[in-house]
């Protein structure tokens, strides 16, 4: 049958409302488009009507990006920091017992690793998989 001549029902009406909503948050539809389009579902009839109001957006619009973390790196940094904190932590207490500030090794420790921890992180940013 002609899809012109066949009647909508409120189920219809709704599922059309719920796109255009999905739509004008995702930016497609202004709030005055959004509003005009609206009013127009819960007036028509026909699933013709229906479909003139959603003609020009997408069906599935692709989902957004998503960095997917590794979780090698996730390991690697979470290890990265407890040999950090343990160093900065044994030359905090050395310089205490001493009485005087020493130099700060622990940054040739945490420096270097944490370089190439920072430059792994940096060459993953925006790869998708």
């Amino acid at each position: 049958m002609n899809e012109s001549f066949v009647r909508a029902a409120d189920n219809d009406r709704a599922a059309v409302a719920h796109e255009l909503a999905r739509a004008h948050a995702e930016g497609r539809l202004t709030p005055a488009e959004f509003d005009e389009r609206t009013r127009a579902v819960y007036q028509a009839r026909t699933y013709a009507e229906l479909s003139a109001l959603t003609a020009d957006l997408p069906r599935d619009a692709p989902p957004p990006a998503r960095h997917r973390s590794n979780p090698l790196l996730k390991v690697l940094t979470g290890a990265w920091f407890a040999a950090s904190a343990i160093n900065f932590l044994i030359w905090g207490v050395i310089s205490l017992s001493l009485g005087e500030v020493l130099h700060p090794w622990w940054v040739w420790v945490a420096g270097p690793w944490g370089l190439v921890l920072l430059l792994g992180h940096q060459a993953r940013f925006g790869r998708s998989r």
